[in-house]
């Protein structure tokens, strides 16, 4: 064997290992599972401002990460260290570092899920708005007390709430407050089909009047069946132009629970929301209905109906009538039943 063969292996036999730790370190850094180890998926949430070091300090301390060290240096050589993309970012069990670092990188963030389903007010609309997303309140609070800005939109701050579609609505955890706006807009044009403003323009009542009237038909009945009939029976009182001496309405300003028996005391409160002292639609909704009460509103049943009153049998269905005389009779009944009770 030659001299030069001898000098030639050792060097060899280095440049492999050199190469077998680099493919290993390789590995290691880009490929081996880092994240969530034994654990499920978790959403990561980067706030605005956070730097790479408070997010390695994160993961860390939240023992989503195995190697730091690793996903650290991977940052330093993709550059990516410098500079975050908030949002909110879907974490699988066992990723790698280059999987994770790609979400970062492009900011691919994964939506989160809103769900509206009540509020009585933009207070509360806020505070279910804003519950799982990075958004302050008062920040989109401030959107929705700016009669300028709702103004554009074609609403007023008592209707503000018509805009507003009870759904569940996927969205970037970051949402700007304004590009929220834009985007229950958009939903609330997409919900008004021409079919549905075509049959809110047949009984005389714009898309805001139809969310009002069927926010007052959710406070009345909890029976879908029943919404209908409810709803026809206030829509002839309006063509009549009669008040609509609707409970609910003064249960709302008189800031009463659901329920609670209105008394002749209640129905003198001075509020344009009074439908006992005022003819017509109070200025905004009393609570946010779901589709299938706005829905209850534009297919109402057509009937001759003026009044209604609850069944004594505490069913929560009503009685219905057509003339007043018959009315005192139903009404007799339920307050025979409270008398039974020991009610007031």
């Amino acid at each position: 064997m030659s001299l030069k063969h001898f000098k030639s292996t050792p060097l060899k036999v280095l440049m492999l290992v050199t190469l077998v730790t680099l493919l290993l370190q390789g590995y290691q850094l880009l490929l081996q599972p880092n994240f969530l180890l034994q654990q499920p998926a978790k959403m990561l949430f980067i706030a605005r401002g956070m730097s790479f070091m408070q997010l390695e300090e994160h993961l860390t301390s939240a023992h989503m990460i195995k190697r730091p060290y690793t996903f650290r240096w991977l940052a330093r050589l993709m550059r990516c260290d410098k500079k975050l993309f908030p949002g909110a970012y879907n974490i699988q069990p066992n990723m790698n570092n280059w999987q994770v670092m790609k979400l970062f990188r492009h900011g691919l963030q994964q939506p989160v899920k809103i769900t509206l389903h009540t509020a009585t007010n933009t207070e509360e609309l806020v505070a279910v708005l804003t519950k799982s997303l990075a958004m302050p309140p008062a920040d989109l609070q401030a959107l929705l007390d700016d009669e300028a800005l709702i103004k554009e939109y074609g609403f007023t701050k008592d209707n503000i709430l018509t805009m507003f579609i009870p759904n569940t609505y996927a969205v970037y955890w970051n949402i700007a407050p304004a590009a929220l706006l834009q985007r229950f807009y958009k939903e609330y044009k997409q919900f008004w089909t021409n079919e549905r403003l075509s049959k809110a323009q047949k009984i005389k009542l714009s898309p805001q009047e139809v969310y009002i009237l069927a926010s007052i038909v959710a406070k009345e009945t909890t029976h879908l069946a029943e919404a209908p009939i409810i709803a026809g029976v206030y829509i002839n009182r309006l063509k009549k132009g009669m008040r609509l001496q609707a409970d609910p309405t003064i249960t709302y300003i008189a800031h009463m629970p659901t329920g609670n028996r209105v008394l002749k005391k209640h129905t003198q409160i001075d509020s344009p929301y009074n439908t006992y002292l005022y003819k017509g639609l109070p200025p905004g909704p009393i609570t946010i209905p779901t589709v299938e009460m706005i829905d209850a509103v534009l297919n109402h049943q057509q009937h001759h109906y003026l009044y209604f009153v609850a069944k004594e049998d505490l069913s929560g269905l009503h009685y219905f009538a057509k003339n007043f005389e018959t009315h005192k009779a139903n009404a007799q009944k339920y307050r025979r039943m409270l008398k039974t009770l020991g009610a007031s």
